[in-house]
């Protein structure tokens, strides 16, 4: 029987198995479509505050200008 534990390395193994294998378009390409769909719910104000939060009020202001 397989423990929690080893069950979290597995995936965590996994993961870093097809990751290893995905070339730099590909990985980028998986990384900006994983963030659009964790964004998908956001409002206005969730995305105002996480870019000020992560780059500033004036990448902000160019994002929306």
């Amino acid at each position: 029987m397989m423990t929690p534990e080893r069950l979290d390395q597995l995936k965590d193994d996994y993961a870093w198995m097809i990751v290893d294998g995905m070339d730099m378009k590909t990985l980028c390409q998986f990384a900006a479509e994983t963030i659009d769909e964790n964004m998908k719910d956001w409002d206005y104000n969730d995305m105002k505050e996480d870019i000020t939060d992560m780059c500033g009020e004036e990448v902000w202001e160019d994002l929306i200008e």
